[in-house]
């Protein structure tokens, strides 16, 4: 499978999407266009924008409609309100240049003292023509103080346990036991799916966001995971588990 079509985000999107079992836990997402924009802003409020190719959560931006016809753009710890669609689309253009966009329903990340964060699980199988999936690894990523990406070397922010992380926000008063059910379950029905357009794939690293109900959803799929998020957890056995896995030899 060429490279460029293994980091394509919307290809990928669009192929889970057409998996019913997966496609209530993918926020939709429209490539990005004027007439698309709009729309999705009417029907969601809040939106993210980001590149159909693209790492380290670069070029994120949020936009949110704030009435009487301004919009806010949030992007790394920069805010900018701007009145007007058309100008705060051509503002949108003008910042992301010739680049593929897509625009995606946001996702209300669950908060531990004002901070987002999402969770990133690692899936894999020790063979190519394994079926046995399995959740090697999964930990919280808070955002730094001011940023709507959750990736920590863009947004200074931290890695926690996810246990953790469920403790200390704002879905303590669900249950833990049943979210991290719910969150193993999807990230194998995601890797099974993306097994049959990625047949010889290993490992896949799923960005997982849950909302205020405990509902998981799909953030983003990623076929090269980094894996500096869990050197950073202080019990290793996660990582070296990772790194056996991926070696075929655990």
């Amino acid at each position: 499978m060429n490279s460029i079509l293994k980091k394509n985000k919307w290809l990928r999107y669009s192929f889970m999407a057409k998996d019913v079992r997966l496609a209530s836990h993918l926020p939709k997402t429209k490539l990005l266009t004027a007439k698309a924009l709009r729309k999705m802003i009417a029907r969601y409020g809040q939106v993210i924008l980001k590149p159909v190719v693209g790492r380290r959560g670069f070029g994120v931006i949020k936009v949110s409609p704030l009435g009487g016809k301004h919009y806010q753009i949030h992007h790394e710890n920069k805010k900018k309100k701007i009145r007007g669609f058309q100008k705060t689309y051509d503002y949108i253009k003008r910042m992301i240049g010739s680049r593929r966009y897509m625009v995606q329903q946001r996702v209300q990340l669950p908060e531990i003292r004002n901070r987002p964060f999402d969770i990133r699980v690692i899936v894999q199988r020790r063979k190519k023509n394994s079926n046995s999936w399995r959740v090697t690894g999964k930990v919280a990523k808070l955002a730094g103080k001011g940023y709507i990406v959750t990736n920590n070397a863009r947004s200074k922010g931290t890695v926690l346990m996810v246990e953790s992380a469920i403790r200390k926000s704002s879905l303590k008063h669900l249950s833990e036991k049943k979210i991290l059910s719910k969150i193993e379950k999807v990230a194998l029905l995601s890797a099974r799916r993306l097994t049959s357009r990625y047949p010889n794939h290993r490992i896949y690293g799923l960005d997982m966001g849950l909302d205020k109900k405990g509902h998981v959803w799909i953030i983003e799929a990623n076929t090269f995971p980094m894996l500096t998020h869990f050197r950073k957890i202080k019990d290793q056995r996660m990582y070296r588990r990772i790194k056996a896995y991926k070696k075929g030899t655990s």
